[in-house]
């Protein structure tokens, strides 16, 4: 058990804070979300600042009384909505932006339309593309290309192949090379709750949206600029007509998704 102090000075147990049944039967994805989610929260509460580094995943294993690779999963998360960064060699740290720009555009977006996130992310996600078509190194595409796997093992996980979605749209970004589209596409990921809950509501279709993200990154894998533009505007309008439950999105000939 994890009692004051485990993390920090005040720190209250862990498993009490998460409500967590470790029960076999849990699904993974929906605990790696409640671990992320827990370790957010502490991030937020100063236990580990900007710059810090997390505990490594043995440690974080030990207090939560979970597996690693559900640690694993969680700090992925966490990486996708650009909370924190992994560096291979050192470790998980919390990303000096965590407090700046990304959060506070990610607080400017909740209670806004649904409509009015679309059409920005027109304007983003799809530009995002086509410079990782242009940047993107192989880390970044091995990982692309396992997500892809993983959904398809997911597609009847919503929230499994939802979390993967997330990181999948930022990973892209962080293809990008270019740090302000991260920041603008990790607080869309934040405002995007209530996007992929409405998709789920209405018409939405993992493998459509499957079908899309092969569409992406068969086109940043060849290079293709001009393609992976046009395929992720297309993904975007199939996935906004899902959210919204309607035939044409107000983008009109390009679009967005809600998610995916």
């Amino acid at each position: 058990r994890c009692w004051k102090g485990c993390f920090g000075k005040g720190m209250p147990p862990v498993h009490r804070r998460l409500h967590i049944n470790l029960d076999t039967t849990m699904r993974r994805t929906r605990l790696a979300n409640l671990i992320a989610h827990e370790l957010e929260t502490l991030i937020q509460e100063g236990v580990w600042v900007p710059g810090a580094y997390l505990p490594p995943e043995r440690v974080l294993a030990d207090r939560f009384k979970v597996s690693r690779v559900s640690i694993r999963e969680a700090l992925r998360l966490l990486e996708a909505r650009g909370v924190i960064e992994i560096h291979p060699s050192s470790g998980a740290r919390v990303r000096s932006s965590t407090t700046a720009v990304g959060h506070l555009l990610a607080s400017r977006l909740e209670g806004l339309s649904l409509t009015d996130l679309f059409e920005f992310r027109y304007i983003v996600e799809p530009e995002a593309a086509a410079l990782a078509a242009r940047r993107a190194d192989k880390d970044v595409l091995d990982r692309l290309a396992e997500i892809l796997t993983e959904q398809e093992a997911s597609l009847q996980d919503v929230h499994g192949f939802l979390a993967l979605d997330l990181e999948f749209h930022q990973l892209i970004a962080v293809a990008s090379g270019n740090g302000v589209l991260q920041e603008m596409v990790s607080a869309l990921n934040a405002g995007l709750r209530e996007t992929r809950l409405r998709a789920i509501k209405a018409t939405f279709d993992p493998i459509r949206s499957l079908e899309g993200h092969r569409r992406v990154l068969e086109a940043i894998l060849s290079g293709d600029a001009d393609g992976a533009r046009q395929a992720m505007r297309q993904h975007l309008k199939e996935v906004e007509a899902s959210a919204l439950g309607a035939g044409v999105p107000r983008g009109g000939d390009e679009g967005w998704e809600g998610h995916g």
